[in-house]
């Protein structure tokens, strides 16, 4: 049986799983393979199906979303259960050149998620709004900045960044920052004018555009997280199919629709990563997961 793990946005999520399946379906039959599929549960309060795993004493063999999930774990530990596979999964050449490709071979990106803030535009003109992540520290902004609550994924990274990135002005942003609801419940409320700034993943933030909210793009870069394919070293070669299948225009397409940064070079870029460069803030994979460790999140 090969046993594959899923941990992935709740926008996606379903539809991303449904997809699996479905090509799953013909692998199997190809193959003669079993294959289970595992979904990480979107409640703060389910323990981690990943932990159960390394608790084992085995990774899945393959583990497809969220990196975060590897961040607890050793260089011998990824050494010991993880298949390396350099240049197996080649990536669109703005994301090379920000040296989104793993060198050990080990994480293989099939998206790329920016984190983006956004303005009430009835509130706050665009003179006035933020241009640097630094400048949510300012006073002007207390408690006027809304994000999710504080388990969820867009919070535990932004807030573990700009604690990384930013220390001098954490505290002071951790001050201006209210933390409630799902992200759909912070664009709403920053539609509404009960926020002024809202923080979200890039999806949500796309869809707030179209109501009294514009986005901004950060002088540095958009703080992002990488959704990656991992393969256990214990892993069917045939799965490795399942990677061709998460780099297919059709999969690549999906992940541009949500203004995901498609990681093949053979989808276009969705115009608002296009328009602003593909500026992300990005400093390699030992720094990510240097920061994120010990950091869990549900979606």
């Amino acid at each position: 049986m090969a046993r594959i793990f899923m941990h992935c946005p709740l926008n996606i999520s379903r539809t991303l799983e449904k997809m699996m399946e479905d090509y799953c379906h013909q692998w199997q039959h190809k193959h003669g393979i079993e294959v289970q599929i595992k979904m990480q549960p979107h409640r703060p309060e389910e323990e981690s199906l990943f932990q159960e795993y390394v608790k084992e004493g085995s990774l899945p063999d393959l583990t497809l979303g969220h990196v975060n999930d590897f961040a607890d774990l050793s260089p011998d530990y990824l050494t010991q259960h993880c298949l390396s596979l350099k240049g197996r999964f080649p990536i669109r050449k703005e994301l090379e050149e920000k040296n989104f490709s793993d060198s050990r071979g080990y994480f293989h990106p099939f998206a790329v998620i920016p984190f983006a803030m956004f303005y009430n535009r009835n509130l706050v003109s665009a003179e006035e709004a933020p241009k640097s992540w630094a400048d949510l520290a300012k006073p002007h902004w207390h408690n006027r900045i809304l994000m999710p609550d504080v388990f969820r994924m867009v919070s535990v990274i932004v807030r573990a960044f700009m604690e990384a990135d930013f220390p001098d002005c954490f505290n002071d942003f951790n001050k201006n920052v209210i933390h409630h609801g799902s992200p759909i419940e912070v664009v709403n409320a920053v539609d509404e004018g009960k926020y002024h700034i809202g923080i979200t993943n890039i999806a949500f933030a796309r869809i707030s555009s179209q109501k009294n909210i514009n986005i901004i793009w950060p002088n540095e870069g958009m703080f992002c997280m990488p959704m990656i394919m991992a393969w256990s070293n214990t892993s069917p070669e045939p799965l490795l199919e399942i990677g061709e299948f998460l780099m297919s225009q059709q999969v690549q397409e999906f992940m541009a629709m949500q203004s995901f940064v498609p990681t093949s070079q053979e989808v276009s870029l969705p115009p608002l990563i296009a328009q602003n460069n593909c500026n992300l803030r990005w400093n390699g994979w030992d720094y990510f997961l240097k920061v994120v460790k010990g950091r869990h999140a549900d979606s």
